[in-house]
Order: structure tokens, then C-alpha cells, then sequence
């Protein structure tokens, strides 16, 4: 049980560390930093309530938020490392 709030825990901290580096560096971070907070949100609802928000219509709407964030910040790369 403790174990599942940790990731909780570890989704917040991880999107917090983003806004720090969002503001200080590069605004494109608010993207990722925004799929970690939609992350722990996901995971502490699904902690909470007795819902499995991991399988069926929910699986796959969390699966989609998580592909479009990784070509977001794919294509974020690709360019980045195109320009120099």
C-alpha cells in the first residue's frame, strides 16, 4: 500500500523539479511537468478509490495522454538537436 503512494510522491516531486527547470531554462518543460502532475493525479485517484484506472476505457485513455506526451517531447528533442 505504501508503496503505491510513493509513486504518488515521486510523480509530484519529478513534476516540480520540471517547473523549477521550466522557469529557469527552457518553457517547453511545463509540457512534461504537466503529464507528471496528470500522472500522480491518475495514480493517487486509482489509490484511492476502488476503481482500476490502469485497464479497459481508462488503460487506454492513460496510454494516449502518454503517447502524446512522448511525441510531444520527442519531436521537442529532434528538433533541439537538429538546430545545434
Amino acid at each position: 500500500m505504501i508503496s503505491s503512494y510513493l509513486y504518488v510522491v515521486l510523480w509530484y516531486v519529478l513534476a516540480l523539479y520540471l517547473l523549477y527547470i521550466a522557469v529557469k531554462y527552457d518553457r517547453f518543460f511545463f509540457v512534461p511537468a504537466a503529464f507528471f502532475v496528470f500522472l500522480g493525479t491518475w495514480a493517487l485517484v486509482n489509490n484511492l478509490t476502488e476503481t482500476d484506472l490502469m485497464s479497459g476505457v481508462y488503460g487506454w485513455i492513460y496510454r494516449g495522454v502518454a503517447i502524446l506526451a512522448l511525441i510531444l517531447c520527442a519531436v521537442k528533442y529532434y528538433l533541439s538537436k537538429k538546430s545545434g
